[in-house]
């Protein structure tokens, strides 16, 4: 119980940049209540989780997810509005249509790299062919289905617009930040060792999220000397592991020595993130590089600070130096012509497969309340089995939650609601719960969305007080069933599992880590950073095999031990002499 509190803090504790982020996901809901409820927009609901799926970390790919939205919606409305326009009167003919554009969605999803637009795609198709049982008029169909594009394309136009304008999360200002984290918790643990006291809590997995964190913002940040770019990362990273070995150290005295060196890298530490800050160049005093000359034997943590220190003020002229620091370049996507054509069939299919059996049951039970199962099993749609049961986890979790608020908020708010200024009252606070949970970790994200969404379909359905609870029941029990059919599909049918996925990426980690074991003082930041990376990818993996069958138990276990010795190496790389 007590692990799973510390996760949960873990989970939800803040970080840079994160409220900044939830202040921009409340201020676009915001707005697209007040439009949809003022012109009475229908379908809110699809507009506000249209919002969580456009914003994005960085400005550069809220651009991108929207402009991949915003086509794939259109698509996706063109070719329903097609499909019911010559299937209209023949049921059987239509269901099939829209299997085979959800189809090639699914396809698309898993074989391009703007695999959004096939999953936008895939899903409002299926919540068309779920309308088209509820509309019987043709022209009121075909109305419905306008509006859904409408609901669809405003908000995200409107979020993009509030991400680039209200405290814009440009990727150069969320590289500097992630810097000065790094940074300030080096000279904290310096800071404690000087006045010896207990060092600040400093797990060395916070390196790995480090690296991590700066090589997304270096991907997309339009820096002028890339070459120096990398090489300060990497110099940062490596005094960023040091600091993390020197928080497993029991307080000492220092010796007088000691003393000066630490508080020298300490300014150093303070000067490189104000260079950092503003652009500029960053040089060691010259008393700096005497102490770095002259002082005695330093303990090894010590002397690997000074030497990342070294080479971040060297990182001016790593553009010219042979033995610069360079980022792990990502392996590039595997196309459709490279890879296995046949397993993204298999994967389309078994998606198309799921959401058409969930159809035949809920229109065999007369019970469209629970249409929603359709949607799930398009979202929950994922290679793997152990990613596909994570997000059915989390989105039931999310689920939960949303509609105990919903339920809460029907007994005992919507009784007193009088205007918009009361729904905003009794929604708001609602939604920025579920944006902090949502601009968290992967492991928990979808959590906050989903949560959003429950709330918001409960609600916020419709242009007046909400009184009625089925709406929540039907949602759970859609939920559910979508959630079974999709993973015993997944599970019969062509299980694909990332067993051997993770025993690669071990492998790899290995070597990566025996090379930094035998690279040269010139070479071994860059070997360290592709050595994190590594680790951070194997611990992702991890997390989604540990909920496959067979890897439950003593082999999950078996690849955490694996994982801690890996991560204790990399460690203690900079301490040898």
């Amino acid at each position: 119980m007590d692990t799973l509190l510390a996760r949960v803090r873990a989970e939800l504790a803040p970080f840079p940049g994160r409220m900044d982020a939830v202040w921009r996901l409340l201020a676009s809901c915001t707005l697209v209540i007040v439009c949809s409820m003022t012109l009475q927009v229908p379908s809110l609901t699809l507009s506000l989780i249209m919002v969580f799926f456009t914003a994005q970390e960085n400005t550069v790919l809220t651009r991108m997810s929207g402009i991949a939205l915003i086509i794939g919606s259109t698509l996706a409305v063109a070719s329903s509005l097609l499909l019911v326009k010559f299937t209209i009167d023949v049921p059987m003919l239509r269901i099939l249509g829209a299997a085979l554009i959800a189809f090639c969605g699914m396809y698309f999803l898993r074989a391009s790299k703007r695999g959004a637009i096939g999953f936008l795609v895939a899903l409002i198709v299926v919540y068309a062919q779920s309308m088209a049982d509820i509309y019987e008029s043709p022209e009121v169909l075909t109305r419905a289905l306008l509006w859904v594009w409408v609901a669809s394309t405003y908000p995200i136009v409107l979020t993009m617009t509030v991400q680039r304008l209200f405290r814009p999360a440009l990727p150069v200002r969320l590289l500097v930040e992630e810097y000065a984290r790094q940074l300030d918790e080096v000279v904290h643990q310096l800071d404690a060792r000087l006045a010896g006291t207990a060092p600040p809590r400093f797990h060395s997995g916070r390196v790995g999220q480090g690296v991590l964190a700066v090589q997304r913002q270096l991907a997309f940040a339009a820096l002028g000397n890339q070459e120096r770019s990398m090489a300060r990362a990497a110099a940062i990273s490596r005094l960023h592991a040091a600091a993390a070995q020197l928080a497993r150290q029991a307080p000492v005295d220092v010796s007088p020595d000691e003393r000066i060196r630490m508080l020298a890298m300490r300014d150093a530490c303070i000067s490189l993130r104000d260079c950092l800050g503003h652009d500029a160049p960053f040089h060691l005093s010259a008393q700096d590089k005497g102490e770095a000359r002259h002082s005695g034997a330093p303990r090894p943590i010590l002397r690997e600070m000074e030497r990342a220190l070294r080479a971040a003020a060297s990182a001016e002229s790593a553009a010219n130096e042979p033995g610069a620091a360079s980022p792990p370049q990502p392996q590039p996507a595997a196309t459709a012509s490279e890879a296995n054509r046949l397993l993204y069939a298999k994967f389309a299919f078994k998606a198309v497969l799921a959401a058409m059996g969930t159809y035949v049951i809920y229109t065999a039970l007369q019970w469209p309340g629970i249409h929603t199962a359709m949607q799930t099993c398009i979202i929950l749609a994922l290679p793997s089995l152990g990613a596909t049961t994570h997000k059915g986890i989390t989105r039931l979790l999310g689920c939960c939650l949303g509609s105990l608020a919903a339920l809460v908020a029907t007994v005992f708010v919507v009784p007193h609601l009088e205007s918009i200024v009361g729904l905003l009252a009794m929604s708001l606070p609602i939604i920025a719960a579920g944006a902090w949970i949502a601009v968290g970790s992967p492991r928990s994200n979808y959590i906050g969305v989903q949560m959003m969404f429950a709330f918001a379909l409960a609600q916020l359905g419709s242009f007046g007080p909400v009184t009625d609870v089925t709406e929540i029941r039907d949602r759970l029990v859609g939920i559910l069933l979508g959630l079974a059919v999709s993973i015993t599909v997944y599970t019969v049918l062509w299980p694909e599992r990332e067993g051997d996925a993770l025993k690669t990426a071990l492998a790899k980690l290995r070597k990566a880590v025996s090379a930094c074991a035998h690279a040269s003082h010139e070479n071994i930041s860059a070997a360290r950073l592709q050595a994190w990376v590594l680790l951070q990818q194997c611990r992702e993996l991890q997390a989604r095999v540990a909920l496959e069958p067979g890897w439950r138990g003593r082999k999950s276990r078996r690849v955490a031990r694996q994982l801690a010795q890996a991560e204790e190496s990399l460690a203690a790389q900079g301490l040898r002499s």
